[in-house]
């Protein structure tokens, strides 16, 4: 898996997305489910919000809590689709390093 991302726990956690659709996929989002969660290395699961440009094309993943508690370590990511009016969905896969931050305030 290629997808990696790193960052300090402790720092907030966020990505905005451009939807590029696949093969058979809608041209927009719009109308269509989408949820993330993180899983850092301990087993605990965190839920990201996720809010949907106007137009369709881009959203944001945001983890609205404090991160300083998450797990040292890899950490699994993924963003679930659920097409309107169809059944197909369709999973996006991350890995996340979680590290300590060095220099302490």
């Amino acid at each position: 898996m290629a997808n990696t991302a790193s960052f300090s726990r402790g720092d907030s956690f966020g990505c905005t997305w451009t939807w590029t659709p696949g093969a058979g996929e809608p041209a927009n989002l719009l109308g269509t489910t989408i949820t993330s969660d993180i899983q850092d290395r301990c087993g605990n699961l965190y839920a990201l919000t996720v809010t949907l440009a106007g137009d369709g094309l881009s959203f944001t993943t945001n983890y609205p809590g404090d991160t300083s508690e998450w797990a040292v370590g890899q950490a699994n990511w993924d963003i679930r689709f659920v097409f309107a009016g169809s059944p197909t969905t369709h999973s996006q896969q991350f890995r996340v390093i979680i590290a300590d931050t060095v220099t302490k305030a």
